[in-house]
This record gives structure tokens, sequence and C-alpha cells, in this order.
């Protein structure tokens, strides 16, 4: 079986849904596959190392950067690295990179980390992580790349990574509280907390990592499952979630939603042969 990508296609549909509207979540499945793949063609990226994922914040579906696309970015425009500076503001470790590339075009960015109450090695990786911030953060800029690094995602608080933005604002441009998003689920369930999509060695497939509020991170393909998921984490409903073990992680089997329980059950995925398995 070839695992061969035909050339991304993307049609007047998607990039005025893209462009226009700026949420990538106006998106069948189908569609963020080949956006994907097109936004790896376009600055020359392998997409089955998956240098991109997909995340959702405030409310929309956006891509981030991966460790994956820098370290390819840095390879392929022949991007040179240097530290121009490294120091301490209070407890906050601030690291300066600064990037040159082939033709003398330069580009500078900053990485920090705050350093309050670490000590010994939680603050020895905390001052590298700063580090690894600027220099991520700087390739993607001189490459042209005005998108997050994981890094970035990972010091964003996980409420912001997975509830709509949606609500009135104030005359002072204030969002109303209309319900309070951090209140704890009932017993026996969960919320979701983020999802995150990535294309698969199939390109019809998208593989969604959801992040439950009880901390544990499940995948699944079945993109009626994702949609649930999504509706879920979006409006802040509890849910609950039925799993399995597999040899590729935990597979989200089932998931229910308090507010409509009957969308499940979810239709039955077709058995997938050792050549059809997306990962």
């Amino acid at each position: 079986m070839s695992t061969e990508l035909a050339p991304p296609v993307i049609n007047a549909e998607i990039i005025e849904r893209v462009l226009l509207r700026g949420d990538l979540r106006q998106l069948t499945p189908t569609q963020k596959v080949s956006y994907y793949r097109a936004v790896c063609e376009s600055v020359g990226l392998n997409p089955l190392t998956q240098p991109f994922e997909y995340l959702v914040l405030n409310g929309q579906e956006k891509l981030y950067a991966r460790r994956e696309a820098s370290e390819q970015l840095r390879r392929i425009h022949h991007v040179s690295i240097k530290i121009a500076s490294r120091e301490l503001v209070g407890e906050i470790y601030i690291v300066s990179a600064l990037a040159t590339m082939p033709d003398g075009r330069t580009d500078e960015s900053i990485g920090g980390r705050s350093l309050d109450g670490l000590k010994g090695n939680d603050r020895a990786n905390a001052m590298m992580t700063a580090e690894t911030k600027a220099k991520r953060r700087v390739t993607l800029s001189i490459c042209g790349l005005g998108m997050l690094d994981e890094t970035e995602v990972a010091d964003i608080p996980p409420a912001a990574r997975g509830v709509i933005s949606n609500t009135p604002l104030t005359p002072e441009g204030e969002r109303l509280a209309l319900a309070p998003q951090d209140q704890p689920a009932p017993d026996g369930t969960v919320r979701v907390v983020e999802i995150a999509s990535a294309p698969t060695k199939n390109p019809n497939v998208l593989k969604y990592t959801i992040t439950l509020s009880s901390g544990e991170t499940v995948t699944t393909i079945n993109n009626w499952i994702a949609s649930i998921a999504q509706d879920a984490c979006e409006k802040r409903t509890p849910v609950t979630v039925e799993t399995k073990a597999t040899r590729w992680g935990t597979d989200l089997v089932s998931l229910k939603t308090l507010a409509d329980p009957d969308r499940q059950p979810a239709p039955e995925l077709p058995p997938l042969s050792a050549d059809d398995i997306p990962f």
C-alpha cells in the first residue's frame, strides 16, 4: 500500500474560511489534512514528521509549531542561532537569541521563564526552557511563520486552550462571565480541556488528542466522537468517557455529554488492516 501523499489541494472555500474567518474549526477533517499539507509544502517541511499540531485556543482552532518544525526550518534555510544575552530580571530568566540567514538577514527574539521558588534541577530546566523558547521563536520569526511554538503553548492556561470566548463584551471591552468555567465537574464526569489534531499516514484520517480535566490524555480517529468532544470543550459540558488501552496509547471508545447523551453511541469505524493503521 503506497503512503505517498497526493499534492495538496486547497479550494476557494477553504481559503475563504481560513484567511477571512481565521478559524480552522470551520474546515472538515479532509480539508484540515489538505490545509496542513499545503502549509508544510509552502515552507518545505515533511508532513509525515508532524511538524505542526492543531490547537483550540480561545475558541479558535489554529496550527502551532512543534520542535520538529523549528529544527527542520533551521536545516532547510541554513539558519544560524547565537545566544545574544542571558539575564535575570527579578525572578524572570530572560534569554535573547539572534538568528542569521545566509543572505545576511537577521532577527532576534526572547524567551523567558519564571524561576520563582525553583531550586536545583527544576531551576536548571526552567533556564534551559527559556533558551529553547528563544531559539524556536526566532527560528519561526525569521522564516516567516507567525504562529505559536509548543513551548509557548505549554505556558497557556488550560482554560484558555479549551474555552470559547464568545460571551458578550462590556462597554469597557471586558467579557461578561455567563457561567463559572472552572467549576469542578460532577462526580463521575470530567470536562474536556483541549483538543489537538494532527494528520496520520492515511491522508483521509486525523488523529485527535483530547486532554481531560482529570489530567488524562486520550486519542481517537473517530470524527463523530471528536465532534462531541469539541462541542463539550466549547460549552464546558461535563462528560463521561470510556477508554481502552491500545499499543498506540489510550483510545477513546465512547464520550457522552450530560447535556445530550442521546448523541451516543458513535458509529462504528470499519476494521483497519495493518497497512491501514494511520499512526
